[in-house]
């Protein structure tokens, strides 16, 4: 599933790479919400390797500072409404 997420937002050569970065939240037992988070990361990062990163290591002190997205930005709320929640 997070492979589909991936190729909406990254060109194909990315998608290990971008799956490499999302592994590195979700391996400690505080980290919390791991599919939504990692989900959420992915859409805010559009498509920046690098923006992936930021919001990784963001989830990784605070996995709520990823989540408030599904909140308050507009553009993550259509995303999600997009391609569902899944």
């Amino acid at each position: 599933m997070m492979e589909d997420w991936a190729r909406r937002y990254f060109p194909e050569d990315h998608v290990a790479e971008v799956l490499s970065v999302l592994a590195e939240y979700g391996p400690e037992s505080w980290h919390r919400e791991v599919a939504r988070v990692r989900r959420d990361a992915v859409i805010v990062s559009r498509g920046s390797i690098d923006k992936l990163k930021e919001t990784i290591k963001l989830a990784q002190w605070d996995y709520r500072d990823v989540l408030i997205g599904e909140e308050v930005d507009p553009w993550l709320i259509s995303e999600l409404k997009k391609y569902g929640k899944d």
